[in-house]
């Protein structure tokens, strides 16, 4: 984690690259963490399929975060395809706990269908309209690594 310091750009971000399954049907995430003058901003880009095993580490990933600081949190699903029905309510659980603990919450980039499953489990509290992280952040705070170059 990257303390605030003085000669730090507030929306210079880090961001880290996990991958929670593999194959066809795999399931990745980009977190990318942002000071802000309100607070730690983090945003969880969610990409493939979300079976079990992976709203499992989707949840120690949510866990970490809340204990290092993070205050708000934007699920980006502009690049999710698929939710196991079986585990959407458990998905929503983990974002309210998140919540609970440690700040907002706010789901964005959700197709149709993925926003009719994750209401059915209970998450209408936080959908917003927005495509994707970048429509809510803006371009000067997404995509860049902590030196503020491009990644």
């Amino acid at each position: 984690m990257v303390a605030p310091s003085p000669s730090l750009d507030t929306r210079q971000s880090l961001a880290v690259n996990l991958e929670f399954t593999r194959g066809r049907h795999g399931a990745a995430a980009r977190i990318e963490l942002h000071e802000r003058p309100d607070g730690r901003v983090a945003t969880l880009a969610l990409r493939g399929w979300i079976d079990p095993v992976a709203e499992r580490r989707i949840e120690q990933a949510l866990d970490e975060l809340g204990s290092r600081g993070a205050g708000q949190l934007l699920l980006d699903c502009s690049q999710l395809r698929h939710i196991d029905y079986r585990v959407a309510a458990a998905l929503v659980a983990t974002l309210q706990r998140f919540e609970a603990r440690s700040g907002s919450v706010a789901v964005c980039g959700l197709s149709r269908y993925l926003r009719d499953l994750f209401r059915l489990a209970g998450g209408d509290g936080h959908l917003c309209q927005w495509s994707s992280a970048a429509a809510v952040l803006g371009p000067a705070t997404t995509g860049k690594s902590a030196s503020g170059r491009a990644s």
